[in-house]
């Protein structure tokens, strides 16, 4: 059968119903027994002969069956749900490997999949079957340490939070947080020959990165003076120039926030903006340690509140980490191809004299949707308004109910084993020995005895 059917158009063609429709008459008629079946065919528009087949048999969809039932494809749904749910999203392929599991286990064997393993047609028949309940997404990977955040942190988190912005308001909270830009302007899809196989553009790019402060209130108002850190030991006049107005420039030999840098732009930004605004005032940011030498004593001095974000949880937390560094970094990537194609098609990276001028650019273009995304961050972090659900909704819950553990098939425990303890056996040995060959001279390993010296444990060495 094609992937698309195209019925004949010299045959006769069948009027279709409605399968609500057909449901609706059907409970209907099967409720009452006074009702005559013409008089329901008549109501819903359908004719008596089909209410009829549908009433006594048990009807089939037209052209080839489905190779799982519709309990058991819900039943893959939820459990597919389930894994994403947890950190353990599968992809088309564990789906079509749970299909021939779950085959082979009940002992069916279908002609159409090969070796009972369904193939791609199946994956996208299934996933238009239920577009409502399941889409394909880009997922993001984050660390197993990020994964650990519990809601009983979260849950302490909002504890302190709630006393910490009572009676704080919405302009009065400000959340920081530092991010880069690099000079990649990332991949883009392109038109090219059909069925080139690597297509390449010439286009310079590093892996430089300059790095930013960036700051919201939750009213949605971004914190006009911009503070940027180069990677550098000196700084030059060219490198602080035609930037957006009120930017103040810095430089560290790691080109990130350090102790020092990260102080002076609380003294120079967050004092002077808090210095005319009355009632409390409250700084969220995350708790790393180059934010805390001298952080507390200058917010006691200056009486604002600094609340410490759970760690490895900006992901969920961080209002800008949230809403507003991803179209940011979007709009980055756009002007920097467009200033690669034109003025620094001849440089190997961005120059530091005309990073204030490209910055500029893309704070005139963030201004559009700042505020509307600043807000959206404050809101999807519970933050303002303060609702400590808009994160616990984000995390798996704390136990699994009875339909959840009734509904897990092995085939889909076996898979999620093999994910989180399955092994490839790849590991580096624990002991190695140093071999004695001159420069230039190669070595097979049937010649290890002929060179090696004593052990050395790995553990040490590295």
């Amino acid at each position: 059968m094609p992937r698309v059917y195209k019925p004949d158009p010299t045959r006769k063609r069948y009027k279709k119903y409605s399968i609500e429709i057909i449901k609706k008459a059907v409970e209907e008629y099967a409720s009452s027994r006074n009702l005559k079946l013409e008089d329901v065919a008549k109501k819903y528009g359908i004719h008596k002969s089909v209410l009829y087949r549908h009433s006594t048999r048990d009807m089939k969809q037209h052209g080839g069956q489905r190779a799982l039932s519709d309990e058991t494809e819900m039943l893959l749904i939820e459990n597919i749900n389930k894994c994403a749910e947890w950190g353990y999203p599968l992809d088309t392929l564990d789906l079509r490997y749970i299909v021939k599991m779950y085959l082979d286990k009940i002992g069916i064997i279908h002609k159409r999949f090969k070796d009972n393993f369904p193939g791609p047609d199946f994956v996208q028949s299934f996933l238009l079957r239920h577009k409502n309940e399941i889409s394909q997404r880009v997922c993001e990977n984050i660390k197993r340490v990020r994964a650990k955040v519990s809601p009983d942190t979260i849950k302490e988190y909002f504890i302190e939070l709630a006393k910490s912005l009572n009676g704080v308001p919405a302009s009065n909270i400000l959340n920081y947080d530092e991010t880069n830009l690099t000079d990649d302007p990332g991949r883009k899809k392109i038109l090219i020959k059909r069925g080139c196989k690597y297509p390449e553009r010439v286009l310079n790019h590093t892996k430089a990165s300059v790095s930013i402060m960036m700051a919201g209130t939750a009213d949605g108002k971004m914190l006009p003076p911009y503070y940027v850190v180069y990677k550098a030991t000196h700084l030059y006049d060219s490198w602080i120039q035609h930037g957006p107005e009120g930017t103040r420039y810095d430089r560290s030999t790691s080109g990130w926030f350090d102790g020092t840098t990260f102080e002076d732009w609380v003294q120079n930004m967050v004092v002077p903006y808090f210095k005319d605004l009355p009632g409390r005032k409250c700084l969220i940011g995350d708790n790393l340690s180059s934010h805390l030498s001298a952080l507390i004593q200058i917010c006691k001095t200056h009486n604002i509140d600094f609340v410490f974000l759970p760690a490895n949880s900006t992901h969920l937390t961080q209002p800008l980490d949230v809403a507003f560094f991803r179209p940011m970094k979007r709009a980055s990537r756009q002007l920097i191809l467009k200033w690669k194609k034109t003025d620094g098609r001849q440089l190997p990276t961005i120059p530091k004299g005309c990073f204030p001028k490209l910055l500029k650019l893309l704070i005139d273009e963030l201004q559009i949707n700042a505020s509307k995304n600043i807000i959206a961050g404050f809101k999807k972090t519970g933050i303002s308004p303060l609702n400590e659900h808009e994160i616990l909704a984000r995390l798996p819950g704390e136990d699994l109910d009875e339909n959840h553990e009734s509904a897990v098939e092995d085939s889909v425990v076996t898979l999620l084993k093999e994910m989180r303890y399955g092994s490839m056996n790849i590991v580096e040995p624990r002991r190695k020995r140093k071999l004695n060959v001159l420069p230039g001279k190669s070595v097979a390993p049937e010649e290890i005895e002929d060179y090696a010296e004593t052990d050395v444990d790995t553990s040490m060495a590295n």
